[in-house]
């Protein structure tokens, strides 16, 4: 078996634990690692060597969940403080009952985040993969500082292939001189500025789409970001950041299409 389908086995586990309790609220809420182990029996033709490999990716799974704040050993009752007795956490219980997973597995929100943008450069991923990864430790600073740069980093990629794209050499020199060596905000509003000049000759789907992701998207990600890097004492919701991961893969998917497009133009 793959670390993955491990992995989906042992979170619809506990997606059912967590049903059981809701419907059963007077039991108590708690069962063993063993349950865990139950779920890849030894089967014929499979060699124990395998067994044993299957079951120790299963507790690696489990350890990770703990640290991540899904699950803890042990029980409400001091005499099961520990291992192998494990409860789902508040915070767990709403992770394994959400309906998009993704934020709550780095390693599968950034396999579908490469799926959807192939075309995503490496810096961008690795600051998206920290990003996810802050948010599941509920690190809500790390979380927005690094989904931020992420998304600094994709506006540059962006101003970069328009700036190539300007097809009047006079005005490609301008353009540059306005953006050179700038904060991030003012190298977007310089090019929001030109950008309107270009808008009505994309094709519909850039045309109708560009003020939600880039004025949209961008600004708020870049605002929250300015506030998480600052001592101002704001508080994040975890239901915001969790709402900027989810619509993060669009936005990046929206910005390539349009350096796609300044490329082949």
């Amino acid at each position: 078996m793959t670390r993955e389908e491990i992995r989906n086995k042992i979170f619809e586990h506990f997606k059912g634990q967590i049903e059981w309790a809701k419907k059963n609220p007077n039991q108590a809420q708690q069962f063993q690692m063993g349950q865990i182990l139950s779920l890849f029996p030894n089967t014929q033709n499979v060699p124990h060597w395998e067994l044993m490999k299957v079951h120790s990716v299963a507790r690696e799974i489990v350890q990770e969940l703990i640290n991540a704040g899904y699950v803890y050993p042990g029980t409400a009752q001091d005499q099961n403080s520990d291992l192998p007795w494990l409860t789902v956490t508040q915070y767990g219980m709403e992770a394994f009952l959400a309906e998009d997973w993704l934020p709550y597995d780095p390693e599968g929100y950034v396999r579908a985040f490469k799926a959807k943008v192939p075309t995503i450069d490496d810096i961008t991923l690795a600051y998206i993969g920290e990003a996810v990864a802050g948010y599941n430790r509920r690190h809500l600073l790390s979380a927005t500082i690094t989904l931020g740069v992420a998304s600094e980093n994709l506006m540059l990629l962006l101003i970069e292939a328009y700036t190539d794209w300007i097809p009047d050499a006079t005005r490609q020199a301008s353009f540059q001189k306005k953006v050179a060596d700038r904060f991030i905000s003012i190298q977007y509003k310089e090019f929001k500025k030109e950008f309107l000049n270009d808008v009505k000759s994309l094709p519909k789907e850039f045309q109708s789409d560009w003020e939600t992701y880039l004025d949209g998207v961008f600004n708020f990600v870049r605002l929250n970001r300015n506030d998480a890097g600052h001592p101002t004492g704001r508080q994040f919701d975890a239901k915001v950041v969790y709402a900027n991961l989810q619509v993060f893969a669009e936005y990046a998917q929206f910005i390539f299409g349009l350096i796609k497009h300044s490329n082949s133009s």
